[in-house]
């Protein structure tokens, strides 16, 4: 008896691992890299446009912004404290994870930008946290770990 019921509770935790791996692996598919990246790209494009407007409509309304040197922003002050660009910024390093309506990307970034007038580290990572809301993916969080000055 105790040979069974060990067997039927071993079989139970197997199923229950295989569940637990397939329901991982069901949130890891729910956004392709092709998607994570058109995500990625609407944000530093809409910031190179140096457009307010353009970067309000990829902002999502609960917004926040960190910067290596501990300032922050949100949605409402972040158009009109834009870095400026000399060039287009370029990802790379893209690491995805995502389900249903969120998407968590890490990336590292190359660009040729100030802030405040201040030189910023050109290849640096960064941390973006996307949402869905119909067919657009907003930004709710950025980190920007690049060294200001």
């Amino acid at each position: 008896m105790t040979d069974r019921r060990n067997l039927v509770l071993g079989l139970m935790a197997g199923m229950s691992g295989l569940a637990a791996l397939s329901q991982a692996a069901e949130a890891q598919a729910t956004v392709s890299d092709s998607e994570a990246q058109a995500a990625i790209d609407s944000f530093p494009e809409a910031v190179f446009s140096g457009d307010p407007a353009k970067v309000d409509q990829v902002l999502a309304p609960e917004f926040q912004l960190l910067r290596s040197d501990g300032k922050s922003n949100d949605k409402v002050s972040y158009p009109g404290a834009l870095p400026k660009h000399k060039e287009r910024p370029a990802t790379s390093e893209l690491k995805v994870t995502g389900h249903g309506s969120v998407l968590v990307t890490i990336y590292s970034i190359k660009t040729d930008q100030t802030i405040g007038g201040q030189p910023v580290q050109s290849i640096s990572p960064r941390l973006s946290v996307f949402r869905k809301e119909g067919d657009r993916w907003l930004i709710s969080a950025h980190a920007n770990f690049a060294q200001i000055g």
